[in-house]
């Protein structure tokens, strides 16, 4: 692999760990350029013959306690061919591995709220928006066929607004800290933030009004008037709508809900846990809201979530269309009907599948399904574990949540355990824990076999959050 490929590869791993919500587009582009040089399945062979490496030890071993020297010789002959063979592709298979073995799920750093997890001091974020717009730049100089997206990705960060947090840096830094910051600001090129900066230190050190007052607004804006995407009607043309008859998808256009869109209000935010899971009791919801909608509720109010593509998960229930598989409710033990999606995701079935090994399977084959098999292009839809939020739209027609098990949902509730931050994966739908409306997290690895799969087709924007 050349220097060239191997710069292209390293900057599209390195843009999707920022740009989160499209880090499955760039990890797609990423595979391309690296699969004439190592395909997934060479990449496969290397990583099991470093397994058995590292197993050959301890089999040698157990044949010199048998002096078994002819086994000895041969075992350690091995050895030396796999050591060698993957001594000369250690650098190879390390930029492989970002790419073919990815098993994290990385959180957006711009989204709001999510500061404490990302892990990602407020003050850095200038300098971070930076390294992703030198990134975008140098992307689309050189990976020309890819220009147009990385263009409109520039775009999209180069006209980021400040969030609250960089806001309130910019207030209520004490005078050492504000010299840093400006510091940072300059590096960064933020002229917008280091003028702030030098306005609130001519002031001597106090916000202008205009600073107090523009840093109010947006500190003590609630979440429901945080950004809400309005989604472009999907005009699904005949030979796709017959693609993904083929793989199990129904087109459905979904009506917007804003009496259950209004209880965005109550979402977690980072003094949520100030007020104490109690507060979730007192939340009034719309009249005529069905049972079991409180409890689903409660768990947007006490956790943060997040989608799979990292940025925080607060639905606007606006109009949408989608592509999603309708398929009745499996009766409990029986087996759910075959699925040419699931066997083009390379699933071996829909029941007892582990979530990473999901989500594995559509950042491998997402892409390819979409543009190859569906005609759609897989930097405007993304395909998905069934969104809760259109599970519930969906299901409240076809009869949904009457079964006891659960149904693989799209996005993460994050915990901290110990300091560490843990991602569960959302599921529900279990007609003995609330039925449709249920909501829940379970492990990454929890591979029950009460646990379905569901997918459907969404725009990409639903899942951005600024």
């Amino acid at each position: 692999m050349d220097s060239a490929a191997r710069t292209l590869v390293t900057a599209l791993v390195e843009a999707g760990n920022i740009d989160t919500v499209y880090r499955d587009v760039y990890l797609d582009r990423a595979r391309s350029v690296l699969a004439p040089v190592l395909s997934l399945e060479a990449f496969r062979r290397f990583e099991q013959e470093r397994a058995a490496l590292a197993e050959l030890p301890l089999t040698i071993a157990r044949a010199l306690d048998n002096a078994n020297w002819s086994l000895v010789k041969q075992l350690s002959e091995r050895a030396q061919t796999l050591s060698h063979a993957l001594d000369d592709k250690a650098a190879l298979l390390q930029t492989a591995r970002s790419v073919y073995d990815v098993r994290d799920v990385r959180l957006d750093p711009f989204s709001p709220g999510l500061e404490a997890f990302t892990r990602i001091a407020r003050r850095e974020l200038p300098t971070l928006r930076k390294r992703t717009l030198e990134l975008l730049g140098t992307l689309e100089r050189t990976d020309i066929g890819w220009r147009d997206f990385y263009g409109a990705r520039w775009r999209v960060f180069q006209a980021r607004p400040q969030t609250d947090a960089e806001v309130e840096t910019v207030v209520t830094s004490s005078p050492a800290e504000a010299l840093d910051s400006a510091r940072e600001a300059l590096k960064a090129g933020d002229l917008k933030r280091l003028a702030a900066l030098a306005e609130v230190q001519i002031g001597g050190g106090m916000p202008s009004a205009s600073a107090v007052s523009h840093a109010a607004s947006l500190g003590g804006a609630r979440v429901d008037d945080e950004r809400r995407q309005e989604l472009h009607p999907a005009a699904y043309s005949s030979e796709t709508l017959a693609r993904a008859q083929h793989l199990g998808l129904t087109s459905r256009h979904l009506e917007p809900r804003m009496e259950l869109a209004s209880l965005r209000r109550y979402a977690w935010t980072p003094s949520s846990d100030e007020r104490g899971p109690g507060a979730a009791a007192d939340m009034p919801l719309p009249s005529g809201s069905p049972e079991g909608l409180r409890d689903a509720v409660a768990m947007f109010a006490i956790h943060p979530l997040v989608t799979s593509g990292g940025a925080r998960y607060l639905p606007s229930l606006v109009a949408e269309d989608v592509l999603v598989e309708d398929f009745p409710d499996p009766a409990d033990a029986e087996t759910p009907a075959a699925s040419e999606l699931v066997k083009s995701l390379g699933l071996p079935g829909r029941r007892g599948l582990p979530r990473i090994a999901i989500e594995q399977a559509l950042l491998t084959h997402g892409a390819r399904i979409l543009e190859k098999e569906l005609g759609l292009d897989p930097r405007i839809f993304r395909l998905v574990c069934i969104p809760p939020d259109v599970y519930v739209r969906v299901g409240e027609a076809e009869g949904w949540g009457r079964q006891p098990f659960w149904t693989h949902f799209d996005g993460y509730l994050i915990r901290t355990v110990m300091g560490q931050v843990r991602l569960q994966a959302l599921a529900g739908g279990d007609v003995r824990y609330g039925g449709l409306y249920e909501l829940l997290a379970v492990g990454r690895e929890y591979d029950s076999d009460r646990l379905l799969a569901r997918f459907a087709v969404v725009q990409r924007a639903r899942m951005a959050a600024w």
